[in-house]
């Protein structure tokens, strides 16, 4: 509190008015609240209409990339209830991050100590040239939110420049009230997130630690606000990818003509090779009797021996199981059997699992068979790689309410990548698919764009034209259908099917595929099932057995019953086909494409079921069916021929 000066203003109070009375003293302490009375009613009004940093006049803004600076004109901006002038200023400003730039407010208070005009300039009164009421001076000037050059001063932010572009959330001047009411039309009738125009996200390269995308200029509108740049927004991404590791990957080795093998890995792109691990054939040279094991056992040079291939000195191979045996690592000579002398050195051949370098790109590495002079992978040996590897993912590009461009990460997966879900309070712009390694990004631009008027008049002609058509095609298809043969007076049958012909007369000509052709008729004879037809035929001996060396019976005791006779039909099955019309085209139809030169083939196939009946066929039709029976021996004789349970009498011919 300054010195000789009362306020005692409190809203809480809901004081509204000061009721000066006669005959009381006039307090210094009632003349300030006067003033903070009559500054808290015009701030209740006005906050309805503006929000602190509305600029009502003024406040140009100018970007200068190259210079590293922005230019802000000189403005009025809207402040805790009233508007203050704010004079031009230039700020040093950086690219690679997201600048906010306000006003900063300042207080003092301003006595006839620091300004002599304060005092009273009435010459001649008592009171001439002393002092009187102090000034409280508010003061704003234009600066960075983490500037430190503005002690006890509150900061009010008004523009967002980000890495070099300014966001423009709405043109000044907006009442806030106006802007409210509109936002919410907006949002109840458009769905308030949409994009007015451009703001496609394209992407531009990748750094060692960044992914850098642009979103093209343009203006959205985001819970019904509206934000907007100007020029082109550069947006860096951190280039963080999930990383998922693997272990023991097998594969088997088979070298090509130039002696190495190319092995893909299951997972891409690759992160590192942590380690490969091969089945080595390496041929070197032991001592016999090592001092530190003994006389009877030798150790190998590496670990993980997995297989002994061969031993020799001088030309003496030596055998596995009976001049030694392959245990813990080492050769044991066994005793009774033969073995290098002790101190003298003998060949070894012998497989083990080794940790090779390669060469990795994204996709897998090369491995060459021979490793050195003495070693060698072996060939169909088994190959196991331990590495790390990138996992896809489907990023989500955002603009927030505040006008920022933001990432939400997705789901990463090996298959199938899940995108996540638009926030509410957010705008989609676009779905970024990392595949990471040197393949880039997949853009997908997913904002939701608005539709003009233009456009939705255009559209709405459109639809109108399509129904119209439509209507016509129906009308045309509908006559067609109902009275195909009278066109202006002409009898037309399109020659489609038998629906235009005179039921009551005996029609002599089929129509088939559209044509109108003579009939064609056919007598259907059945074939006996024993019939075998084929072309004439000579049989030639391909191979023949001519000679034998013995013979027996088969069934020397009768231990069977006689394998019984075998009785043929002929027909064995009756299948027969009514056709009760007076035309010929169904038959003509099935001869014309079932055989012949074949010129077209058409297939048409309809269904339709409009009801179903079933009863009994009163009568069948009666054929002649031939009975063969073979397989009698001598002296058996046929004593009964039952068909279906009835005796048929017939005549038996031997």
């Amino acid at each position: 509190m300054i010195k000789d000066y009362y306020q005692q203003f409190d809203p809480a109070k809901q004081y509204s008015q000061l009721l000066f009375r006669a005959s009381k003293g006039l307090q210094s302490r009632e003349l300030n609240d006067l003033q903070l009375q009559s500054q808290h009613h015009v701030k209740g009004i006005a906050d309805v209409l503006m929000k602190d940093g509305d600029v009502v006049k003024g406040g140009d803004v100018v970007v200068d990339n190259t210079q590293q600076r922005a230019t802000i004109g000189a403005s009025s901006v809207y402040l805790q209830g009233a508007v203050h002038d704010v004079p031009t200023a230039q700020l040093a400003i950086r690219l690679d991050k997201l600048e906010v730039v306000g006003v900063w407010l300042a207080k003092s208070v301003v006595t006839e100590l620091h300004d002599p005009a304060l005092r009273d300039p009435a010459i001649g009164a008592h009171n001439f040239d002393e002092a009187g009421a102090a000034r409280l001076k508010i003061s704003g000037v234009w600066g960075l939110s983490d500037s430190l050059d503005y002690p006890d001063s509150d900061f009010f932010p008004v523009y967002q420049i980000d890495h070099g572009t300014l966001i423009v959330k709405q043109p000044p001047p907006q009442l806030d009230s106006i802007t409210s009411a509109l936002a919410r039309y907006d949002r109840e009738s458009n769905g308030g997130s949409y994009v007015v125009s451009g703001l496609n996200v394209s992407y531009r390269q990748t750094s060692a630690t960044h992914q850098h995308f642009n979103v093209q200029e343009g203006k959205a509108h985001i819970n019904g606000y509206e934000i907007a740049f100007n020029t082109a927004l550069p947006v860096a991404l951190a280039n963080d990818p999930d990383v998922r590791e693997v272990i023991n990957e097998p594969s088997r080795f088979i070298a090509n003509d130039q002696g190495k093998m190319r092995i893909d890995l299951d997972f891409a792109p690759v992160q590192r090779i942590d380690q490969v691990t091969a089945e080595v054939k390496k041929r070197t040279e032991l001592t016999r009797g090592h001092a530190q094991t003994g006389q009877n056992t030798d150790p190998f040079d590496d670990d993980s021996v997995i297989e002994i291939m061969a031993i020799s000195q001088n030309g003496v191979e030596y055998r596995q199981g009976i001049d030694f045996i392959f245990v813990r690592n080492h050769i044991s000579w066994r005793d009774g059997g033969d073995k290098p002398a002790s101190g003298t050195t003998y060949d070894v051949i012998y497989t083990y699992r080794r940790a090779v370098e390669v060469n990795a790109d994204e996709t897998g590495f090369w491995l060459e068979q021979h490793l050195n002079d003495a070693e060698e992978v072996l060939e169909n040996g088994l190959i196991v790689v331990d590495y790390h590897w990138y996992m896809p993912r489907i990023d989500l590009l955002v603009l927030t309410p505040s006008g920022s461009v933001e990432r939400i990460k997705g789901a990463p997966d090996r298959i199938n990548p899940q995108a996540p879900l638009v926030p509410h309070q957010h705008l989609g712009l676009a779905q970024v698919h990392q595949h990471w390694g040197s393949a880039p990004p997949q853009i997908q631009n997913i904002a939701i764009e608005a539709v003009q008027m233009t456009d939705l008049a255009l559209m709405q002609q459109q639809i109108s034209d399509l129904y119209q058509l439509l209507a016509i095609e129906r009308l045309r298809n509908d006559t067609t259908a109902q009275t195909p043969a009278s066109k202006y007076g002409v009898f037309v049958d399109p020659f489609l099917d038998d629906d235009m012909r005179d039921v009551g007369l005996s029609q002599s000509g089929s129509i088939v595929d559209g044509e109108l052709m003579l009939p064609m008729s056919a007598d259907v004879t059945q074939l006996a099932q024993t019939q075998t037809l084929s072309l004439p035929f000579e049989l030639e001996d391909v191979l023949v057995q001519e000679s034998r060396t013995g013979e027996m019976k088969i069934n020397p005791y009768m231990a069977f019953e006689p394998i019984p006779a075998d009785v043929t039909l002929t027909p064995s099955v009756d299948h027969w086909t009514q056709t009760q019309t007076q035309w010929t085209s169904p038959i003509t139809r099935r001869l014309t494409q079932g055989g012949g030169r074949v010129r077209r083939v058409v297939e048409h196939t309809t269904t339709e079921r409009v009801g179903v009946r079933r009863q009994q066929a009163e009568f069948l039709r009666s054929r002649w069916v031939d009975f063969a029976i073979s397989g009698f021996d001598s002296g058996e004789q046929l004593d009964s021929l039952l068909f279906d349970g009835i005796e048929i009498i017939s005549e038996v011919q031997a």
